[in-house]
């Protein structure tokens, strides 16, 4: 029988607010693509045509989102939760589904790893289960693993700073065998990472491990989300190196306009417009955004429609579609949701600003 994916796509993604009141978090882009196809494609490149997505928090959103991804060529289903059921229960809601090898994968996390590999020493290694590892310079945002001969030895969820003994962690990517689903009780909120793994370990059931080779991180938070873009625009992008462009970057349409720089790992949509002088660093801006005049946006995303006004500095934030920022403004370390206007000369720090309209990215 042939392989299956499940992708989990449930979750409310709180960190990533005024974001995720507009979009589900899986639908988010980076560089141009929502966070969830990356997984979707590495389930493609594995030759896993048949895909169920567990999902319940903006559910008809994240259905119609998916839709309208008409390249894609896999067959997707869609179990909707009524309740919160966990990563392992909302797979148990799907197991009749499951009746072979299947890979479970999050679709609110930036994953973009070959699978081939990992399903061989899968595999290979006769285990119920194989958890892929990935490495991280902060380890106590995740669960770590200590492995040994590609054995997983201990679990530790979230550890403190004097608790942590790896930085090698849970990517939240499973290569799993039917069976694994009667460990997983019914109509119950069940964690894999939390519950499910330590359980099998009290029992004596080994897990097999498979190191993960490729971009991988998680983008529950806006400066996340915006390492994410830097990340994939260098993966992606095309060196370039001209009077205006300087950098690895991916660019849609070139911009109307002249005298600006463009430097780093940037992506640049269709319809933008940058000013003269401006200077745009290691930074995301999408269609019909217009850039004035003598601006700064480094380390940042800028949405649709937006429109940034003369001498403005946007740094290390997140503008979402159709807001306007007026001229001599700063923006720094801040989430603006859409449809916001801004006043001439404001000044904005540390700020998650929410408008009541609508926020939809559609």
């Amino acid at each position: 029988m042939a392989l299956k994916g499940v992708l989990m796509a449930g979750g409310r993604g709180t960190r990533l607010r005024p974001i995720s009141y507009a979009i589900p978090k899986p639908l988010v882009p980076i560089a141009g693509i929502p966070c969830m196809e990356y997984p979707i494609r590495s389930f493609a490149q594995a030759g896993i045509d048949d895909i169920i997505v567990t999902t319940g928090y903006k559910f008809e959103s994240l259905i119609s989102g998916l839709i309208k991804l008409k390249h894609l060529t896999q067959s997707i289903l869609f179990s909707v939760e009524k309740e919160p059921a966990g990563t392992a229960g909302s797979v148990k809601m799907v197991e009749g589904f499951l009746n072979d090898t299947f890979v479970v994968a999050s679709g609110d996390v930036l994953a973009d790893f070959p699978l081939d590999e990992a399903i061989e020493s899968h595999r290979k290694s006769g285990k119920m289960a194989t958890i892929l590892l990935t490495e991280v310079d902060d380890p106590t945002q995740f669960g770590i693993v200590e492995d040994e001969n590609n054995l997983v030895k201990r679990f530790l969820e979230k550890p403190t700073a004097a608790e942590v003994f790896t930085n090698t962690v849970n990517a939240g990517i499973y290569i799993l065998e039917p069976e694994i689903l009667k460990y997983i009780p019914e109509n119950q909120s069940y964690d894999f990472a939390k519950e499910l793994f330590p359980k099998l370990l009290r029992e004596g059931v080994e897990i097999n491990t498979y190191h993960g080779k490729g971009a991988w991180l998680d983008t529950g938070r806006p400066k996340e989300l915006i390492a994410a873009n830097r990340l994939m625009s260098a993966k992606y992008g095309t060196e370039i190196n001209e009077a205006n462009f300087k950098g690895k970057m991916i660019v849609k349409e070139i911009p109307t306009g002249s005298k600006f720089s463009v430097t780093g790992n940037c992506y640049i949509g269709e319809g933008v417009r940058i000013g003269e002088n401006a200077v745009i660093e290691n930074s995301t801006i999408y269609d019909n955004s217009s850039i004035s005049d003598d601006c700064r946006v480094m380390d940042s995303i800028i949405f649709e429609n937006c429109i940034i006004g003369k001498k403005s500095k946007v740094t290390k934030s997140v503008i979402m579609k159709s807001t306007s920022i007026g001229k001599n403004c700063e923006v720094v370390e801040s989430a603006l949701s859409s449809n916001i206007n801004i006043q001439d000369g404001s000044r904005i720090y540390n700020v998650f600003l929410s408008s009541e309209s609508n926020n939809n990215l559609d």
